[in-house]
C-alpha cells in the first residue's frame, strides 16, 4: 500500500512539473507588457515570471524576433520623447526622461536603453561646466535607473556602454575634459559598473571619441576617433572591453567618408559610401582586429537617396536599415532587395533615430541572480 501511494505521489509531482514547464513555455512567448499583467494572476505565476531562469528564457525567445525602435529627435521640441516600434505601436514618454533638457537615446542592449541628459551649470550667469544625467531605462517594464553623478566637465562628455551578455553586467564609459582643459590630449575617462553601482576614474587616455555614437559587441564597445598625421585627418576606431583594455583599429582606405558602425553576426561591421561610386554602399566585416583586416560583405546601389543623405544605420540579422531625414529603407542582404518603411506618424519633418531593440524583463541594474 505504501509503495502504491509513493508511486501515485511521484506521478502527481511529475505531472505538476510537466504542467509548470508548459506554462513557462507559453508565458515566455508573450510580450513583456502581457507578462507584467500575468504576474498579478497568482503567486505561482509571479514567482515563475520573476525567476532568473524565466528572464533568460524570455530574452532568448525575444531575440528570435528582433525589432527596431525609433526616437523622433528634435532640437526645438524637447517635450516629445516617443519610442515607436516598427509595427507602429507607440509607447508613452520614456520613463524618467521627461526633463526639459532631455537629449535622447544613445544605445540599446537586451531590452535596456541608455538615455543621456545634459545641463549647463552656471555661476554668475556664466556656464562653467556641464552636468550629465545618464538613465538606464527598460521601456517594456517602465523601470528606470538614474546613475550617480560623476565629475563635471567642459564641453559635452562622450558616452559608451559595454554590455556582457553572459552575465548581463554592463559598464558605462564616460570621456570628458576637466574644467579649463579643452584638448583631446587632456581627456580623462571614468567607468560606471552595474556590479558596484559606482564610478571609478581611469585617468588620462590617449584617445577620446568624437561623439557618443557607438556600438557594443560581445562586451567590447567601439567609437570612431580622429587623429592628424602629416596634416591629414585619419579616421580609426577606438575599442574598449569589459576589462577596460584600450586598442585602436584601422579602417579600410575605401571606407573613410560617410561611414557607420554596425554589428553583424557578432562581428564589428562598417556600412560606408563606395569610394568609386557614391550611389553605392559597401558593408565591411572586421576579420582580424589586431591586424585591422576587413573583408567586404556586400555592395549595392541605394534607391532614391545616396549615402550622404543617410543619418543613421541599424543592422539586424541579414537586414540593414538606412534612415535619412524623411525616408527609411530596409535592405535584405540575402535577396539583395529593398523595401521602404512607411512612417505612419507625423515625424517626417524631424530626424528619427533607429535602434535595434529586443523586449526583455531585464532589470536596469543588469542583475538577475543565478
Amino acid at each position: 500500500m505504501d509503495d502504491l501511494c509513493n508511486k501515485l505521489i511521484c506521478t502527481r509531482n511529475e505531472n505538476l512539473f510537466d504542467v509548470e514547464d508548459i506554462v513557462i513555455n507559453i508565458l515566455s512567448r508573450l510580450p513583456v507588457k502581457s507578462l507584467m499583467i500575468c504576474k498579478s494572476v497568482s503567486k505561482q505565476w509571479w514567482r515563475l515570471i520573476s525567476s532568473p531562469n524565466f528572464m533568460r528564457l524570455q530574452l532568448i525567445r525575444s531575440q528570435e524576433n528582433p525589432i527596431y525602435v525609433f526616437y523622433p529627435y528634435s532640437c526645438r521640441c524637447h517635450s516629445e520623447h516617443f519610442l515607436t516600434k516598427i509595427d507602429g505601436e507607440t509607447t508613452e514618454t520614456l520613463p524618467g526622461c521627461n526633463r526639459p533638457y532631455f537629449r535622447g537615446m544613445i544605445c540599446s542592449f537586451n531590452g535596456l536603453i541608455c538615455c543621456i541628459n545634459t545641463e549647463g551649470i552656471r555661476y554668475r550667469s556664466i556656464r562653467t561646466s556641464l552636468r550629465l544625467d545618464i538613465h538606464i531605462c527598460n521601456p517594456a517594464t517602465r523601470e528606470v535607473l538614474l546613475l550617480p553623478q560623476s565629475r563635471g566637465s567642459k564641453g559635452s562628455p562622450k558616452i559608451g556602454v559595454a554590455f556582457y551578455p553572459r552575465t548581463n553586467e554592463y559598464k558605462v564609459f564616460r570621456f570628458f575634459n576637466p574644467a579649463g582643459k579643452s584638448h583631446d590630449k587632456h581627456s580623462e575617462c571614468e567607468v560606471y559598473s552595474s556590479i558596484t553601482g559606482c564610478w571609478k576614474g581611469i585617468g588620462c587616455v590617449a584617445h577620446s571619441p568624437r561623439s557618443s555614437n557607438h556600438i557594443c559587441i560581445n562586451g567590447t564597445v567601439y567609437w570612431f576617433i580622429r587623429s592628424v598625421k602629416d596634416g591629414l585627418i585619419i579616421v580609426s576606431i577606438l575599442a574598449v572591453d569589459m576589462e577596460e583594455n584600450f586598442s585602436v583599429i584601422g579602417i579600410p582606405e575605401e571606407a573613410t567618408l560617410h561611414t557607420f558602425l554596425a554589428s553583424f553576426e557578432g562581428c564589428l561591421s562598417l556600412v560606408a559610401e563606395n569610394v568609386f561610386d557614391k550611389s553605392r554602399f559597401d558593408m565591411w566585416i572586421l576579420q582580424d582586429s589586431k591586424k585591422s583586416t576587413w573583408v567586404r560583405k556586400c555592395s549595392d546601389y541605394i534607391p532614391t537617396l545616396n549615402i550622404k543623405q543617410v543619418k543613421h544605420v541599424a543592422v539586424q540579422k541579414n537586414e540593414i536599415l538606412f534612415a535619412s531625414l524623411k525616408q527609411y529603407f530596409f535592405y535584405n542582404m540575402c535577396s539583395r532587395t529593398w523595401r521602404e518603411f512607411n512612417w505612419v506618424h507625423d515625424f517626417r519633418k524631424r530626424l528619427s533615430i533607429p535602434l535595434a531593440y529586443t523586449e526583455s524583463l531585464l532589470p536596469c541594474n543588469g542583475l538577475i541572480g543565478s
